[in-house]
């Protein structure tokens, strides 16, 4: 079957919303972290020790095992633990802070698996592909079929990678994934585990805990799993929005593991939200490869045309760089992400290197350090020369040259 175009164009702007608020609330979350570790002294991404951290939050003591990758002036610590979470830890919380003498080393698939078995209890199942741990009570059909749409992805991001010759980094440990089986458990998990406004979503990857969190695509809203593979083709290709936004998500969960970005630092919207569309086109029955990455996307190309007719400003591009205002604006989400995913596609297509140049020097930056918008300006003035003007009449020209291939 040929790769799946995006004809129902109206559902992207919603789309595009709900991500919005998913990240307006990871970036609510940072600043809320930013202001519990306050006056950053030191980021220990080098530090390989093994660490047993105590602490106390509201009477109730608990011990997690890690690393710290900050250390702030007052105290406060970002810990990621062995399952690749990250905790931030305030100073009142903590209670003690020892090495371990360990080298430190994130937890294979085995014990991932043990872990996610105990934290989910007995009417979820644990199932294992070669690069994933998948938590469900959806059924091992609907498991089974996501897992090979994670590797498939994971495979085609890394092989399109290599051929552009910039080198990523395997993930430490199988990545995770959580399967539930009926919209309202996963609307009920998903406001527990990263705040309110997500109950009307498919979908979302969390910074903080490394995971990706999903709905049931593939059986009823009420929880009815489907019982074999042809019925989990059916089911996801009943919705073709929503199983975008798995694909979106996963993506993210793959860039942010691969050294292409790094968790907790600032990572410029347009860029991540970008690279995620870019890739985010499904290619569901091929088994031979992920064929639909970088093509010229329906929705998003139809969505910027529409803002270029709409009168689009002559910042625009310098907005959409220097912050994340426009995503804020409820009347401008759909042009950002359209736009970010257009300014992805002309630099990858026509300035490559400069823009993976832009990748590296982002990923290096320190975490829970926030760029102002003039250093924003800088970062991509660095990379792709001083003229945003300039650059900018050439993207437009790039992208009045696009054509719909299906």
């Amino acid at each position: 079957m040929s790769p799946l175009p995006f004809q129902n164009t109206t559902e992207e702007p919603m789309r595009a919303e709900r991500s919005c608020r998913l990240l307006r609330v990871a970036r609510v979350w940072l600043t809320v972290s930013i202001m519990l570790i306050a006056s950053l002294i030191s980021a220990d991404d080098q530090t390989s020790t093994t660490v047993s951290v105590t602490r106390q939050v509201e009477g109730t003591r608990s011990t997690l095992t890690g690393r710290v990758l900050v250390t702030a002036a007052d105290g406060g610590l970002l810990l990621e633990t062995e399952d690749l979470q990250l905790v931030t830890i305030k100073p009142n919380e903590l209670v003690d802070h020892m090495p371990k003498g360990e080298t430190f080393a994130a937890w294979n698939g085995e014990r991932l698996a043990a872990e996610l078995q105990h934290e989910f209890g007995t009417d979820f199942e644990i199932v294992k592909t070669r690069r994933y741990v998948i938590v469900t009570n959806a059924g091992e059909p609907y498991a089974r079929w996501c897992g090979e749409l994670f590797e498939r992805l994971q495979t085609a991001f890394f092989a399109y990678w290599r051929n552009a010759r910039l080198e990523l980094e395997p993930p430490p440990q199988p990545l995770v994934a959580i399967l539930f089986a009926s919209h309202d458990e996963y609307a009920a998990y998903a406001e527990r585990d990263a705040g309110p406004g997500l109950a009307a979503t498919q979908g979302y990857y969390s910074v903080r805990t490394n995971r990706i969190v999903l709905s049931n695509l593939a059986g009823s809203s009420t929880g009815t799993a489907a019982t074999s593979e042809a019925e989990v083709l059916r089911g996801v290709e009943a919705s073709i929005a929503n199983l975008v936004t798995v694909v979106h998500e996963a993506t993210h969960q793959i860039a942010f593991n691969t050294g292409m970005h790094t968790r907790y630092a600032d990572n410029p919207m347009w860029l991540t939200e970008g690279m995620a569309m870019f890739f985010e086109a499904p290619d569901i029955r091929s088994t031979a490869g992920w064929k639909t990455i970088g093509k010229v996307h329906p929705g998003r190309l139809q969505q910027f045309q529409q803002y270029l007719a709409s009168g689009r400003p002559a910042n625009s591009l310098t907005t959409l760089i220097e912050s994340e205002e426009r995503f804020r604006d409820p009347d401008q989400i759909g042009e950002a992400y359209a736009e970010s995913w257009a300014l992805t596609h002309f630099l990858i297509r026509k300035h490559r290197g400069e823009y993976q140049e832009y990748l590296r020097m982002i990923a290096a930056k320190p975490r829970l350090v926030w760029s102002t918008p003039a250093q924003r300006i800088a970062e991509f003035q660095q990379a792709f020369g001083e003229d945003i003007d300039k650059l900018d009449a050439e993207f437009l020209r790039y992208m009045a040259s696009l054509r719909v291939t299906r």
